[in-house]
């Protein structure tokens, strides 16, 4: 055992929950993972009605999910997963337990309570049991390196606690029901590329973008392709109708601003999408610049709406202040249908690109043959 190991984390461009930003923090120490980064989290789902306890109001679709985990499917991380109980009644001490697992280079992601974590919005204030990712240890200092929701913007980030206070927040994580999702420690493994069975690297898949954008304008139920996993999703919308999701569930969900900050990530991620494309030759000067410009003003426009309802969140006149939710609904009616418009002028140019890849491709056996 070395008295420090620290491993590689990066700033997620996705931190709406915790499964995305932890899996995106480890991917995105190199580059590597941006062929297929761009090739996913197109599609959109979204609650028909907020009051479904047991899924998310609004997330990106990436196929089936797996023991109430919302994991990333990707080839490059590996996940194990074990409860509290099966390492209390074999190693017995949770510290010594996630030092052993960083040193055989795991990622170990695990419930606490962060009333009693400093840099969190609970501290001394709220018991609240949340995940966070333990990526590193100092023996000398006796701290981990921790990710997670800090402060009172709950923005994931690195930070450190000590192992006296990780205990406590661990031991005091309410995950005494043996089925509960709390009770589990999920070790992640950022993996070789190059090592069974992930060999080579993943190649950008345009015929899965322009499929997963039909999907989207049309608000196709994405789900039905994994049914030999599960069956469809019915308490689900996709695509396009994740707005009037949103409309529907806002008055009686204000307090919740998620949705709309995943409507924000979602844009955001368009617009990196967008000059990935450009710079990989998928797109012509002329429209990069409508799609870009246009995705970037979808980008402020969701800003503006999260910040909106976030001013009414905290507003002591609520009934006074009722027009921010209608401002916030006028919004998302218009936003709709300008991404509809946009979306579907992208979709014109890169089945073009399509056209353009496949006709070289056949050339090229052509001249082989």
């Amino acid at each position: 055992m070395t008295s420090r190991k620290i491993l590689p984390l990066a700033e997620p461009c996705i931190y709406s929950y915790s499964s995305h930003a932890t899996a995106l923090a480890i991917l995105s120490s190199n580059e590597d993972y941006l062929p297929w980064f761009h090739s996913n989290y197109i599609q959109l789902c979204g609650l028909k009605d907020y009051r479904v306890g047991y899924d998310l109001p609004l997330d990106f679709y990436m196929g089936p999910r797996k023991d109430s985990n919302y994991y990333v499917n990707t080839n490059w991380l590996t996940f194990l997963s074990t409860e509290r109980q099966i390492v209390e009644s074999t190693c017995g001490d949770i510290i010594k337990y996630v030092i052993a697992c960083i040193d055989q280079n795991h990622y170990v992601a695990l419930h606490l309570d962060e009333f009693y974590m400093e840099d969190r919005w609970a501290y001394q204030s709220t018991k609240w049991d949340h995940e966070n990712l333990i990526y590193g240890y100092d023996l000398e200092r006796q701290i981990f390196l921790i990710a997670g929701f800090k402060g009172t913007n709950r923005k994931f980030e690195a930070s450190e606690i000590r192992f006296e206070a990780f205990k406590e927040a661990y031991d005091q994580c309410d995950a005494q029901n043996l089925n509960s999702w709390r009770s589990q420690i999920m070790l992640i493994r950022k993996v070789d590329k190059a090592v069974d069975p992930f060999k080579g690297n993943y190649v950008f898949d345009l015929d899965l973008v322009i499929e997963s954008i039909e999907e989207y304008l049309e608000s196709r139920d994405a789900s039905k392709k994994f049914s030999m996993f599960q069956n469809r999703l019915a308490h689900f919308v996709f695509g396009l109708d994740v707005y009037q999701s949103i409309i529907t569930n806002l008055p009686d969900f204000s307090n919740d601003y998620r949705p709309l900050h995943v409507l924000l990530e979602h844009k955001s991620c368009m617009v990196e999408r967008i000059q990935y494309l450009r710079n990989n030759g998928y797109l012509a000067e002329e429209d990069y610049t409508y799609l870009h410009e246009s995705y970037r003003a979808m980008v402020h426009t969701c800003m503006v709406m999260r910040n909106t309802q976030l001013k009414y969140m905290f507003s002591r006149e609520r009934a006074a202040d009722h027009r921010l939710l209608d401002r916030i609904i006028t919004e998302l009616d218009q936003l709709a249908v300008f991404e509809q418009e946009v979306l579907g002028h992208m979709l014109v140019v890169l089945k073009q690109s399509q056209g353009r890849q496949a006709h070289m491709e056949k050339t090229t056996v052509e001249v082989r043959s």
